[in-house]
């Protein structure tokens, strides 16, 4: 099986040292993949652990798990067996048994995870498997994370493993003759072949049809899944940028600025906001398309506030120029802004503190003080200075800095406890920063040998 470590190599599954998990449900590529992988487990340098789940649906669900435990005996592989009631818990959670069984499939890998500090996840899905997910993802609709569905490498959910699929590019019939070359025993799962079940019905009926019109159409669908994998890729580090860059998240809210966010292509626009969700929830599976473009036609808008309920008692709003994603309840409280008409008023009550400025005929200041006192030129602050909090995007230039810093790394390198960073008034001339007290004065304000113009900006806390 060429084809099988050509995979592994060309995604760098296997590496020395890593602890393997394989889910193995006696069935043949589950099968063949253990034989595989254990004739090059030491080649590699990896242990192997084998993992069944009983889902106890069927009459030789038992027969199944002794014939597993006895293949991993065999093989001398560390095994464990889960015994779940999956029509109970579909039951339960109302849900269909194929997504039951994948819930509880993973529950029971991450405990074996767990269990045996499990570094990698090792599943028999081939490019078969691959093709028709495409095509279950296409016929209920959906976008290139349904298309992308199944890479060769992927993340195992839940966890910081990675989900390696080594049989990925080979397909069903290649390991059948595998297993029979090899003389390799397996079980059959005769619900393969009952067309009740969404995936069956694809693989029995919506395969063979479309064979008809393209005789290599899993080629087709597999190759579609790893071009638009690629693509998402490419997006999702673009959204990552913008992320990381704007975004402000906090106990009690998930922030994003509505006027960069208004400026992005759409496919960005949806992204950020899928990543703002999951960054409160944990995941986007109960938002919906419908809802996405309600938060967008929100999002667009430039004046006033609007919200939205969202699933899991999540609130999505746009305050002024602010995105947010809270809790229902949160007290969402708005910018403490203040204009300070510093030609005219030397003294300003704000932020539980009091800002005061001093004109001075000359640059005179006490060696030791520290920026919630500093000399600046007057002749490049504006007559009415604006005092707000911090918001996602915010930019900096410190004196001496040729480019920009971003107020959130700047807080991060100071070690500024994140509950304590709304509190810390900025100070703007116009639309730039040009002093936080306590820790930062911009560069553009600061004293030359051409200013003419001197004052002493101070802020003590009451």
């Amino acid at each position: 099986m060429r084809q099988v470590w050509n995979t592994v190599t060309q995604f760098h599954m296997l590496e020395p040292g890593e602890r393997v998990l394989l889910g193995v449900s006696g069935g043949p590529d589950s099968v063949a993949l253990l034989h595989l992988l254990h004739s090059k487990a030491e080649q590699y340098g990896v242990t192997l652990h084998v993992v069944h789940v009983n889902h106890q649906l069927r009459p030789e669900a038992d027969r199944e798990e002794q014939f597993v435990k006895t293949l991993a005996e065999q093989y001398n592989v560390p095994f464990r067996a889960y015994r779940v009631d999956v029509a109970a818990y579909a039951k339960e959670h109302k849900l269909s048994l194929e997504q039951a069984g994948h819930i509880v499939r993973f529950q029971c890998f991450f405990d074996a995870k767990q269990h045996w500090g499990i570094d990698k996840l090792a599943l028999g899905h081939h490019k078969d498997d691959r093709a028709e997910s495409v095509l279950m993802h296409i016929v209920q609709g959906c976008g290139l994370d349904g298309i992308a569905t199944m890479p060769p490498v992927d993340v195992w959910p839940g966890t910081e493993g990675l989900l390696i699929r080594p049989l990925a590019q080979t397909t069903k019939m290649e390991l059948e003759a595998y297993c029979q070359s090899n003389q390799l025993s397996y079980c059959i799962d005769a619900t393969n072949f009952e067309s009740e079940y969404f995936r069956n019905k694809i693989r029995l009926d919506l395969m063979p049809q479309l064979r008809a019109y393209n005789p290599q159409i899993t080629d087709a669908l597999v190759r579609m899944q790893e071009l638009c994998g690629t693509e998402l890729d490419y997006i999702e580090t673009q959204v990552d940028r913008l992320w990381e860059q704007y975004s402000m998240v906090d106990e009690t809210k998930v922030t994003f600025p509505a006027e960069v966010f208004r400026v992005q292509h759409v496919a960005l626009q949806r992204r950020l906001l899928r990543r703002m969700y999951q960054t409160w929830v944990g995941s986007t599976a109960d938002l919906s398309f419908a809802q996405i473009e309600q938060m967008r036609t929100i999002a667009q808008k430039e004046e006033g506030s609007q919200e939205l309920m969202l699933a899991h008692q999540v609130l999505f709003l746009r305050q002024y120029d602010v995105l947010i994603i809270a809790g229902v309840g949160t007290t969402i409280m708005d910018d403490g802004i203040y204009q300070w008409n510093i030609a005219k008023q030397e003294t300003l009550s704000a932020y539980q503190g009091a800002f005061t400025i001093e004109w001075l005929a000359e640059a005179v200041l006490e060696k030791n003080h520290d920026f919630y006192t500093i000399l600046a030129d007057a002749d490049q602050l504006a007559d009415c200075l604006t005092i707000r909090s911090r918001r996602p995007g915010d930019q900096v230039q410190p004196i001496g800095m040729q480019g920009h810093k971003s107020v959130k790394k700047l807080f991060v390198d100071a070690k500024i406890p994140q509950k304590e960073r709304e509190g810390i008034p900025l100070v703007l001339s116009g639309d730039e920063i040009v002093w936080i007290p306590g820790y930062f004065m911009a560069d553009r304000i600061k004293i030359t040998k051409i200013t003419k113009r001197f004052c002493k900006l101070c802020f003590s806390t009451v």
